[in-house]
């Protein structure tokens, strides 16, 4: 993965490159790609019990073939040259934590949800677009939103030490893998 341009910072008011240069972010968002927005789909709930829905109708295998399909083609080489040919230098990816993690295993990372960003990250690097990962969704939800795919009108994120310690690693991680990609930036 291409290391970058160079770290963007804030000087005064200004976002700048490493020269010094003014540097105006204008981008757009991958939502419903990494996080299934339901105002996006039409399904009327959250991410995780829609997938579950689709699981019961479709069995594993077709369930698979899906996903696969559409996690990859939601976003394409064409999108990042679509957005770079609008002038747009910086696109925001909403993720869902659960490609990162899930219930069964809450401390283990799965690498796949790397793949997953890593593909969109480097297709906009190569049209020159910076990245902003936008952790969308956190173990036991950080807000009541259907968006932050809980299950419950409850945020309790702020009330489980347990979930804080899930979050806290999963930010760690995904700042380790990008720590050098200066195309990426990090949402909190």
């Amino acid at each position: 993965m291409a290391n970058g341009p160079g770290y963007l910072k804030v000087q005064g008011v200004d976002v700048v490159d490493p020269n010094g240069k003014k540097v105006i972010l204008k981008g757009a968002a991958t939502g419903g790609h990494l996080n299934m927005e339901n105002f996006i789909t039409g399904y009327p709930g959250h991410e995780h019990e829609m997938r579950l829905a689709l699981l019961e109708v479709l069995g594993q295998e077709k369930y698979d073939f899906f996903f696969d399909k559409f996690l990859d083609y939601f976003f394409t080489e064409a999108d990042a040259k679509l957005f770079a040919s609008l002038g747009l230098n910086a696109i925001r990816i909403p993720i869902n934590h659960r490609h990162f993690m899930d219930d069964e295993k809450p401390f283990e990372i799965k690498q796949d949800g790397f793949k997953l960003v890593d593909r969109v990250v480097e297709l906009c690097a190569a049209e020159g677009i910076y990245t902003i990962l936008d952790m969308h969704t956190f173990p036991g939800g950080q807000n009541q939103g259907w968006h932050s795919d809980s299950g419950l009108h409850r945020a309790l994120l702020w009330e489980n030490w347990d979930l804080q310690e899930r979050g806290i690693k999963l930010w760690v991680e995904i700042a380790k893998h990008y720590e050098d990609n200066t195309w990426v930036g990090m949402l909190l």
